[in-house]
């Protein structure tokens, strides 16, 4: 199965699993969680895609250098195929044909001032933002918290003229989501 695949001989890691364990397998760490008491407490999850041309751009400076001790809890990298997303959708995905999911599911330990405190994993979390865009490393953030209406039409990219125009159609009183900041309830969408 191996034998089509470009990678480095010695640094591969495969496991064997039911596709229902593999669609499942957030869920036993949320059952660990749920024991510890972790999963009560907030946990500052960073979900990205990286495009496949920047993917070893990131895993040098981002998994190798800011993340070299981990997350505290497991991190979900895999490829995914940009033809299998459907366009009309409102997920900004990177510009490229295969774009890689990198998940960082962080939870937040009983030690609330040390190290892995939230405001260090907040912190952690706009330090690798700040260095993907610094660096030119165009990801997309999965389910991103913006502030502004600027960042959220840089977000969308070319789908924001599409979004917006939902919007209209479907909330022109911009009822839901306030929280977002995408739209002011003033009743302007631009």
């Amino acid at each position: 199965m191996l034998a089509p695949l470009r990678f480095v001989r010695g640094l591969n890691y495969s496991i064997d699993v039911s596709y229902f364990d593999f669609l499942n397998r957030v869920y036993r760490e949320e059952i660990l969680a749920r024991a510890t008491g972790m999963w009560d407490a907030p946990h500052p999850w960073l979900n990205i895609f990286v495009p496949k041309s920047q993917i070893a751009r990131f895993d040098n400076m981002v998994l190798k250098g800011i993340l070299k001790h981990g997350v505290g809890g497991p991190i979900l990298l895999y490829p995914l195929n940009r033809n299998k997303w459907d366009c009309r959708m409102s997920t900004a995905v990177p510009n490229e044909e295969i774009f890689y999911l990198v998940g960082l599911l962080r939870f937040l330990q009983p030690n609330p001032g040390g190290p892995n405190s939230m405001e260090s994993m907040l912190s952690q979390n706009e330090e690798i933002l700040g260095l993907c865009e610094a660096a030119g490393i165009e990801i997309k953030q999965y389910l991103p918290h913006y502030k502004t209406n600027g960042e959220w039409k840089r977000h969308f990219g070319w789908k924001w003229d599409q979004f917006v125009e939902r919007k209209r159609m479907f909330d022109p009183r911009a009822i839901l989501a306030p929280g977002q900041n995408i739209f002011s309830r003033s009743g302007h969408i631009d």
